[in-house]
């Protein structure tokens, strides 16, 4: 191991690997694995593996001490006082991600999730000391129980594999994915392992065959290129399995043949020179050189017709990206005098892990966190930036999910979006090697109509903490102006409440902190305007309702001639006025509102404004079905702006033998038009019926009803 260190990082202080090597060997002295070894074999294992990843000093020592605080009577402040506080940070950050556990309740699971992203923005090393230990640990899960062995099989597959993958360490991923396997499904590993040994031997002798000819075939071009073939891991075969349908016989493309060539330039033309010797698979070329994954790797992936009619995958790349394909970020360390010269923060851009660090500060709810966690480490799609930053979004992303990947604000405020220069609604579907830029306006904010145009998980996040506090924001000035106008019934207003200087501990009383959560409570509809009001001004509140006599006598007052298409205490003849803050239709609950001086006001029982009017003044009211009826409303149609719409909106309009009462058309700086069409209809179900045709209507992009 200290071979290995002198090679990569020559002058580095193999002293402190030494020294810890001697002070966990003493402390784990005595102490046996569960196989019944020395205890030690396991740090001294987990340092070994840091030392093949190019670790500095520090590192491996920690992962020889990673276990001294948990297990032994070692303390962190023994520890910083021998081998100074990095060290020491380190290893207790091991020990604290130690004791999460991944197998309670779902919520538990991720938020120890999230707490083992965040240690990425403490110190990267410490994860990768942690996915050494896993890596071991996995390596000698035979001596556990086999509940133990499916319960830690399942939580490496769900959680460290993901990151092994995020971080570029191909080869740890693929072995923990395969030792997963074998846990998780024993049956299907043994069966897979069988069906691939019996036909070893033929399959060997067609790599070395067709090694040959790819080795012949590029030396004839002056191309001097090192080639291996090779079976692709279990797992990947299992998967393929799994989502083709076939039987492993069936499958033909589980071989992958890797070319190293000595330079960027050269593994293009080896491209060329390939497909021109067999016949390429369409839709099987995915060029990572040009668009790298989101942990550095780079190579050209292509699937060709091999000999004897077998499809095969040809991986070409050079030396220097083969060794960040196996060594993952660790091929980006350098090490000066010995030590590794490179800051955390550095490290953290290199693995490109700011955006996943960001998501687990973000997103609050654990659920939540863990899908957006999971998508994030599924994204697959490589968009540009104006500025040709390369994003990374899942399978499936929007316009809208791209907003929300530059920046929080950026989606938040996102009016419209340009793909490759033309211009898109934000609800577009994005695909790799697009150019995406995000129009933005300062007043724009999230609808709820955005959650269905977005796919990640990440911005779905964003966009409800948003809508939870735009509705607060809202909820709260609606709750306050309900206030206010209970306050001035009994003689007062909110700005005397805010002047009183009793008015705190008059709120106090009640169990409210302030004005605030009294309003907040108003609008939900847990307190009453009067009660909320008698809070405030206890003296001149009103006891007592309006008796039924008094109602009676109301009613009296607001009676008309004509019949109307609402009944109250089964009367039709009451003069009634449809609320404007609604717009209330036949076929929809109602309630009704006795007003000062213009009937009853009719709102729809669901409307937020009954929340705040007088409970005494509300009555049952009911639709009377014998009545028919014409009634206005209100549609707002969003579209493209296009020449001859407002015709084939208002054609379609006389089709239905529906007539306008208005049509207003505004055309708006992005290239869109917002028609507010105001219908006269029969009742709700033909309203419904009208908005479903214009959704069909070429151009519309939203329908609703204002």
């Amino acid at each position: 191991m200290i071979h290995k260190v002198q090679v990569y990082a020559p002058g580095a202080d193999v002293g402190l690997i030494l020294d810890a090597y001697t002070y966990a060997a003493f402390c784990h002295r005595d102490q046996k694995r569960k196989s019944g070894d020395d205890y030690f074999i396991h740090p001294l294992a987990v340092a070994e593996i840091l030392a093949d990843l190019r670790m500095d000093v520090e590192t491996i020592a920690v992962g020889l001490l990673h276990d001294t605080i948990e297990d032994t009577l070692a303390s962190r402040e023994q520890i910083e006082q021998r081998y100074g506080k990095t060290v020491a940070e380190m290893v207790d950050g091991v020990t604290k991600l130690s004791k999460l556990t991944y197998r309670g309740k779902a919520e538990e699971q991720a938020e120890n999730f999230r707490k083992l992203v965040l240690a990425f923005g403490k110190d990267l090393r410490v994860i990768i000391v942690k996915i050494a230990d896993r890596l071991h640990n996995m390596r000698t899960l035979d001596h556990q129980p086999p509940d133990k062995q499916r319960s830690i099989s399942k939580e490496t597959l769900d959680i460290y594999a993901p990151l092994v993958s995020r971080l570029g360490f191909d080869a740890i991923k693929s072995e923990l994915e395969d030792l997963c396997f074998r846990y998780l499904y024993p049956e299907e590993f043994a069966e897979l392992v069988t069906q691939l040994e019996t036909t070893a031997i033929e399959r060997g002798e067609y790599v070395a065959e067709t090694a040959a000819i790819l080795h012949e075939a590029l030396a004839s071009r002056g191309i001097h290129a090192d080639i291996t073939g090779r079976v692709k891991h279990l797992w990947s075969i299992r998967n393929k399995v799994k989502k083709s349908g076939k039987s492993v016989s069936d499958l033909y493309d589980l071989l992958a043949f890797r070319v190293l060539v000595p330079d960027r330039e050269t593994c293009y033309v080896t491209l060329g020179f390939i497909h021109l010797l067999y016949m390429p698979v369409e839709g099987r070329f995915k060029d990572y050189i040009a668009v790298p994954k989101s942990n550095g790797y780079q190579s050209l992936h292509t699937t060709v017709v091999g000999p004897d009619g077998r499809p095969m995958e040809v991986q070409i790349r050079t030396p220097e990206m083969h060794r960040i394909a196996d060594d993952g970020i660790a091929a980006h360390w350098r090490y000066k005098n010995g030590r590794l010269a490179v800051s955390n923060a550095e490290l953290e851009r290199v693995a490109r892990l700011r955006g996943f660090i960001q998501l687990a500060r973000d997103v609050e709810d654990p659920a939540d966190f863990m899908e957006a966690a999971r998508s994030d480490l599924a994204a697959n799609i490589h968009v540009f930036t104006p500025n040709k930053d390369v994003l990374l979004l899942p399978e499936g992303a929007t316009a809208l999910d791209f907003a929300y990947h530059v920046h929080t604000e950026v989606g938040h405020h996102a009016c419209g979006a340009k793909v490759n220069g033309r211009m898109v609604a934000l609800r577009h579907p994005i695909k790799t090697g697009d150019t995406v830029e995000i129009l933005t306006k300062p007043d724009a904010n999230p609808t709820r109509d955005w959650l269905s145009w977005a796919t990640s998980h990440r911005a779905l996040g964003k966009m409800r903490k948003r809508l939870r506090e735009l509705l607060e924001d809202q909820g709260l000035a609606r709750g306050r102006d309900f206030l206010d106008g209970a306050l001035r019934k009994i003689g007062s207003s909110l700005k005397r409440a805010e002047e009183d200087k009793t008015a705190p501990e008059k709120l106090l009383a009640r169990g409210y902190k302030d004005l605030d959560a009294l309003a907040a409570e108003l609008v939900d509809g847990k307190v009453s305007p009067g009660e909320a009001a008698r809070i405030l001004v206890p003296e001149t509140a009103p006891t007592s309702s309006l008796t039924p006599g008094v109602m009676a006598s109301i009613l009296q007052r607001v009676r008309r001639q004509v019949d109307s298409p609402i009944l109250v205490n089964g009367e039709t003849d009451i003069l009634v006025d449809y609320a404007r803050c609604c717009r209330p239709m036949k076929g929809e609950p109602i309630i009704g509102y006795i007003t000062r001086g213009r009937g009853m006001s009719i709102h729809k029982q669901d409307c937020p404004e009954v929340r705040g009017l007088d409970p005494d003044r509300q009555v049952a009211v009911a639709w009377d079905d014998r009545v028919s009826t014409l009634q206005q409303g209100l549609i707002v149609v969003e579209s493209e702006d296009r020449p001859g719409l407002l015709a084939e909106i208002t054609g379609l309009c006389a089709t239905y033998k529906i007539n306008l009462w208005k049509a207003d058309v505004r055309a708006t700086h992005d290239r869109k038009a917002r028609c507010e069409l105001g219908v006269v209809v029969q009742d709700v179900t033909q309203l419904t019926r009208l908005m479903g045709k214009l959704r069909n209507v070429k151009g519309v992009l939203s329908v609703m009803r204002a």
